[in-house]
């Protein structure tokens, strides 16, 4: 069911997959077994979703935290299709603008915003 919208292999070509980071603390020991002068580090996740039953939903979903900028969002997609693209929405796409500046990671794309 997630990350990706559909059943073909993976478009993502090495070295890039579907990550995400977080920073996580490290205790004393931690950092003194890593050698480590942070007190933090940050670790990479994935996940997948499955289910016996087909998703109800082959909506495109963002792979990265989105990029943005003034008046322009840049997002990658996981589309329904079994490819990877970049989109780059402007305030001139209206409501699809306004919507992907609330996206993040692992949320799914209206079908209007393709």
């Amino acid at each position: 069911l997630a990350p990706c919208p559909h059943r073909a292999p993976c478009p993502l070509a090495p070295p890039d997959w579907c990550h995400f980071s977080r920073r996580v603390a490290r205790s004393r020991l931690h950092r003194l077994a890593k050698d480590a002068d942070v007190p933090w580090e940050d670790e990479k996740f994935i996940y997948v979703a499955a289910s016996r039953d087909g998703p109800t939903s082959h909506q495109a979903r963002v792979l990265a935290p989105p990029k943005s900028g003034s008046g322009k969002v840049l997002l990658k997609l996981c589309r329904e299709d079994g490819t990877a693209v970049e989109r780059l929405l402007t305030k001139r796409d209206g409501t699809d603008f306004k919507l992907a500046r609330r996206l993040d990671w692992g949320d799914t794309l209206n079908n209007t915003a393709k």
